[in-house]
Order: C-alpha cells, then sequence, then structure tokens
C-alpha cells in the first residue's frame, strides 16, 4: 500500500487541496477542499459540508483523486483512492469540532480517502509514479 511520507503531508496541511472526483458515467469535477487533512500513512479525509457534486460524485463512484500544490517551489503531488463517507465517530466528531472552530459550517460527513497511489506531478516528476 502507498505510504504517505511526512514531507507530503506537510504539502496537504501548507497548500490547498483538490478532489477530482466524477460520475458513474465518467463526467469530471473538480473542486477545492481547505479541510483536507493527512490522518495516518494510508489515509487523507476532507470535510463535505455543502453536499453538493463532489459529495454526489462519491456516493455513486467512490474513486478520487487529491493534488495539493505548491506553485512557487513547483511541488505537487497527486493521491489517488477508495473514499469512505463517515457520519459518525471519533474522526467525523474531530472534524465537526476543527470546522466550528474554524467558524465554518458544521459538515454532514467527513470523506476518508484510503490512499492507494502516489504520483510526483512537480518538477522534475512530472506524473511519476511513487508508490
Amino acid at each position: 500500500m502507498a505510504k504517505i511520507t511526512d514531507e507530503m503531508k506537510n504539502l496537504i496541511k501548507t497548500q490547498q487541496a483538490f478532489i477530482a472526483t466524477a460520475t458513474p458515467d465518467g463526467i469530471p469535477s473538480v473542486a477545492p477542499k481547505g479541510s483536507t487533512r493527512v490522518i495516518d500513512e494510508e489515509h487523507i479525509i476532507f470535510a463535505e459540508s455543502a453536499g453538493k457534486t463532489t459529495y454526489d460524485n462519491i456516493k455513486k463512484n467512490p474513486r478520487v483523486a487529491i493534488i495539493a500544490c505548491d506553485r512557487a517551489q513547483m511541488q505537487s503531488i497527486r493521491f489517488s483512492g477508495k473514499a469512505e463517507i463517515l457520519t459518525s465517530g471519533p474522526i467525523f466528531e474531530k472534524s465537526q469540532e476543527q470546522m466550528k472552530k474554524m467558524g465554518a459550517p458544521a459538515p454532514h460527513a467527513v470523506i476518508k480517502v484510503r490512499v492507494e497511489e502516489i504520483y510526483d506531478c512537480g518538477v522534475p516528476g512530472f506524473g511519476k509514479k511513487i508508490a
């Protein structure tokens, strides 16, 4: 299984992450998610407060890609894997608390992605598979 390194964790923590999903018939969608966080070496989460396209797509097709990019450093990492929808439990409750502290709407779900593949999409990686 792909492992998220400390450098990758820092990129997600300090830069904007974007979530890519698709409908069951392949129509793509990309959305920024400021709540994106790494919870361990194999999982990334983000809060789903709006419940619109990203959430609807994940309910029907759990395959997602997450990209975090530092344009100034020309670093970019893409993670892909399968999403799980959480509506209760410790991860969900902690995410609700964090969103409240930020003054953001409470999420109605937290999306937990098990990372299966990792790609270096920066310079000089240009799409090289890391794990």
